[in-house]
Order: C-alpha cells, then sequence, then structure tokens
C-alpha cells in the first residue's frame, strides 16, 4: 500500500460521467445516463478513488492513468491511492467501518480481494444491483463464479469489471526436455505434477515453485491441495467445522512430504518458504522456474516487458503454458473463478459519479486495452465479450473459460457448505 490505510489519506470520492475520453484517446463512449445515472454528475468535493496494487506493474500504472484521465477530462479534482492486493490478517473491514463511522467513507474501491459478504455484513456498501443488471443487458450475463460470490440476499454487492485468470503454469520448453508435456497428462494430478517437477529439476530451473509461507499463493497452494484430497472447512450444513479430518490430514502429509523429504530437496529453490506473494513471479520472469501456481500477472508481465528466456530472442510468453488445478485422491476438480470489482461505499456523497467512472471502464474501449496490458490475466466479467477476438484467440483465456463459466460454480473456502459471511471471514485471518 502506497498510502497508509488513514481516515484521512485512504478515502476516495470517485466520479466520472458519460461522456467522450479525447484525454484517453478512446472512441466516444456511449451515454451512460441510460443506465440510470446521470449524464453529468456533480462532483461533491474531491474525487477520491481506491485502486488495488495488483502484482502486474504495467495493470496497476494502466488504470491508474485511465481514472486520472477520465477525471481530468471532466475537471475533477482526483485523490488517487492504492490498497495492498493481498488483504489477509490487515484488518481493512475494521478499517472500513471505522472510516463510515468518522462519515469519511470512499466513494469507491476498486479491489479483486475484498468479501462481499463481509462487505455486506458490515452495510458498508451500496446496492449495485441496477448497474449490474444494466451491464448484463449490454455485455451478457456475469462470469458463474462472480455470480456466486457477489449475488446475495436478492442483490449485487460491488460492479464486477473483470475476471483474473489463475492456474498453474510450467515452462513448456523446459518440460520438454525430460519428456513431459501437458498434452501427455503429465500434470492430471497432483501426484504427476510433483514427480514432472522433480524431474524438470535436472535441467537446471527448480520445478516447484510454490511455497506454503503466509500469503496469498501460500494459502491458494494449501487449500487446492486440501480440496483435491476431499477435505473442507464445513460439512453441507456450514454449521460444523470438519477440517481436523483424515482427508485433510492426508493432504497436509502429502504437503509436508514435498518440502520436509530429502529426495524432493532439487526440486525447491532456496528459501522458498520465507517467499512472499511477489517471490515466485520474479523467480519466474527471471528464468528460474519450470512450475509454480499464481493468478496470470507473471504471464502479463512477461508480455508487456517483452521479457525474454535464456537464449535472449525467445518470448518466455511463447513457451508458457497453463493447466487447471490437477485432480486428487477425491478425483474431483474444484477450482473458481475470482475478479476485481468496484465497490461503492455507503455513505458516499459521490454515488453518481462513481458509477459513471466504473460504467465507463466497462465499455468495449477501455477493455480492450485492459485485456490487452493484462494479456493472459485480465478476461471479461461479461460473456459476451469473450466473443472479442483478443480473448477468443488467446491461448490462455481458452484454457481459462472452463473454469469461468463452470457450473455450479465453485464456492472456495465455504464448500461443502454455502456461502456466507462467516465461511469468507475464514478467509480473512490466514486459518490454512
Amino acid at each position: 500500500m502506497k498510502k497508509a490505510v488513514t481516515r484521512r489519506g485512504f478515502m476516495g470520492r470517485a466520479a466520472a460521467t458519460a461522456g467522450a475520453l479525447s484525454a484517453l484517446g478512446t472512441a466516444t463512449l456511449p451515454n451512460v445516463a441510460q443506465a440510470g445515472v446521470s449524464a453529468q454528475a456533480r462532483l461533491n468535493g474531491k474525487l477520491q478513488v481506491v485502486q488495488t496494487a495488483d502484482f502486474h506493474p504495467d495493470y496497476n500504472e494502466h488504470l491508474k492513468k485511465t481514472i486520472s484521465d477520465y477525471a481530468a477530462a471532466q475537471r475533477w479534482d482526483l485523490d488517487l491511492s492504492d490498497l495492498a492486493g493481498f488483504l489477509g490478517s490487515s484488518g481493512i473491514y475494521d478499517k472500513l467501518q471505522a472510516q463510515k463511522s468518522a462519515g469519511q467513507p470512499v466513494d469507491v474501491i476498486v479491489h479483486n480481494g475484498l468479501s462481499a459478504r463481509l462487505m455486506n455484513f458490515y452495510d458498508l456498501v451500496t446496492d449495485a444491483t441496477p448497474l449490474v443488471n444494466s451491464a448484463r443487458q449490454r455485455y451478457g450475463q456475469v462470469m458463474t463464479g462472480l455470480r456466486a460470490t457477489h449475488f446475495t440476499d436478492g442483490k449485487w454487492l460491488g460492479l464486477p469489471f473483470h475476471g483474473r485468470v489463475d492456474g498453474i503454469w510450467l515452462r513448456k520448453d523446459t518440460f520438454a526436455q525430460v519428456g513431459r508435456s501437458i498434452e501427455a497428462g503429465d500434470f492430471d494430478t497432483w501426484d504427476k505434477l510433483k514427480e514432472s517437477a522433480l524431474a524438470v529439476s535436472s535441467t537446471g530451473k527448480y520445478g516447484w515453485g510454490m511455497t506454503v509461507n503466509r500469503s496469498g499463493d501460500g494459502d491458494g497452494l494449501i487449500r487446492n491441495v486440501v480440496w483435491a484430497w476431499g477435505g473442507a472447512m464445513a460439512d453441507p450444513s456450514g454449521e460444523i467445522v470438519t477440517w481436523f479430518s483424515p482427508e485433510t490430514i492426508d493432504a497436509i502429509s502429502w504437503l509436508a512430504d514435498v518440502y520436509q523429504n530429502p529426495a524432493y530437496a532439487s526440486m525447491l529453490p532456496p528459501g522458498v518458504n520465507a517467499w512472499n506473494d511477489t517471490s515466485n513471479n520474479e523467480a519466474w520472469l527471471a528464468s528460474q522456474l519450470a512450475l509454480t501456481q499464481n493468478a496470470g500477472t507473471l504471464y502479463a508481465t512477461s508480455v508487456t516487458r517483452g521479457v525474454t528466456i535464456e537464449d535472449g530472442v525467445t518470448p518466455l510468453s511463447s513457451v508458457t503454458g497453463v493447466i487447471v488445478y490437477p485432480l486428487g485422491p477425491a478425483n474431483v476438480r474444484l477450482q473458481g473463478a475470482s475478479g476485481t470489482h468496484w465497490w461503492f461505499m455507503k455513505g458516499s456523497r459521490n454515488f453518481d459519479a462513481a458509477a459513471q467512472l466504473a460504467e465507463a471502464h466497462l465499455t468495449p474501449e477501455l477493455q480492450r486495452e485492459l485485456w490487452r496490458v493484462g494479456s493472459g490475466y485480465v478476461v471479461p466479467a461479461y460473456e459476451n465479450q469473450w466473443d472479442e477476438p483478443i480473448i477468443a484467440e488467446h491461448p490462455i483465456a481458452r484454457v481459462f473459460k472452463t473454469v469461468a463459466f463452470n457450473e455450479p460454480p465453485f464456492q472456495g473456502s465455504a464448500y461443502r457448505g454455502p456461502l456466507t459471511a462467516a465461511a469468507e471471514a475464514v478467509d480473512a485471518q490466514n486459518v490454512v
């Protein structure tokens, strides 16, 4: 977080209108008054926006520019700050409640890590249903995972902005050196993935570029392995905790063997269990890893920065493959799709302006640029936009589409029970 989260420095009053965006060099935007928002919202004070500090610097800078340029085109006074992408144990909901109680809520937060049910439980956000319904009419149905997590109590909490690709990333050229490939099914199960990771370590790259240290990536790895073994936080009622089970114990024992068994030491990068959420990204871009689990930020960064492999010529992105999460003993593939949303904070004096800013960022003109900057990471939140050539023809997006629109959508830590605020509160505490 570049600015401390204080009642003064963190707040935001976001706004944007429906006019032309000549300052952005885009085509004239459609009049968002059709979505029930005034054509030219009047700003009350500063336009303060809080955006995610995601793990793709070029994405962050691009979004900062589109927000800033839009505000400048409307002659608005902008206060733009950012919020860390990984919020585990940050106490963010306490901070947001304190701001609301003080009569100083931010107008809008653009983020991927906030819980819709906790935002609703603490009464922090304004109902976004009219905005989502308008977006659905223009752009199609929302990704199934975002419907599951952000539609609750008969209303939408947060306006979906875009989906985020997630999976296990492979250096296809490196694995080919040891006769392993996605097509041959060498990563279809966690056991196969582990053995392939060990085999590829003979090439000089580390085959297991994943940590179980406290971080978004570490939490994700632990959860994914436990789910693949048949473990879960709760029973189907959601009322009984079932984490301490034979399935969970077997899963954690399997993970412990990966990190503690000398037979696998050669596939582990030095200091892997002190890694944070940027460590594997950095090691991947430096061509030190053959495999890692991550959001598509590392792929997108390799594209925008023109990163090449060891020969100094071949683009890293051209030899990168992605797979959905492998199967385990439970023989069921459980992977959900997350996304970034526009959160309109309750008590804000600039809802209309904030809504216009958000709607402008859903238009094809701004979305296409976002897909370009976030290549292999940012995908549309709305079904019809998946027909756009830049998405439909992208090899990474094609793989992830099966996750984005899976039925029924996987519900994450709430599995096997219903999605609840209590279940999502578990995520905020780094329980795993």
